[in-house]
């Protein structure tokens, strides 16, 4: 089953929609890796162990990026 990658924005307090960045990703393990890539790319960034969403912080804003079953 292909799956999706989102990411999520969150600013004083506010979350924006998810946007799509990536989709028919055919691999699981695939995508999670994208994910953890993507969000180790940014110098300030961590793992939610409660939702499994990976996180990361430009200037004054954090987002969400995560794996969808599409």
């Amino acid at each position: 089953m292909p799956h999706s990658i989102f990411i999520r924005e969150r600013k004083d307090g506010q979350q924006r929609p998810p946007e799509l960045v990536a989709y028919d990703i055919d691999s699981i393990s695939l995508a999670n890796r994208l994910v953890r890539r993507i969000a180790k790319s940014f110098r300030v960034n961590g793992h939610d162990p409660a939702t499994g969403r990976r996180w990361f912080q430009l200037k004054k804003s954090d987002f969400d990026i995560y794996r969808w079953r599409q």
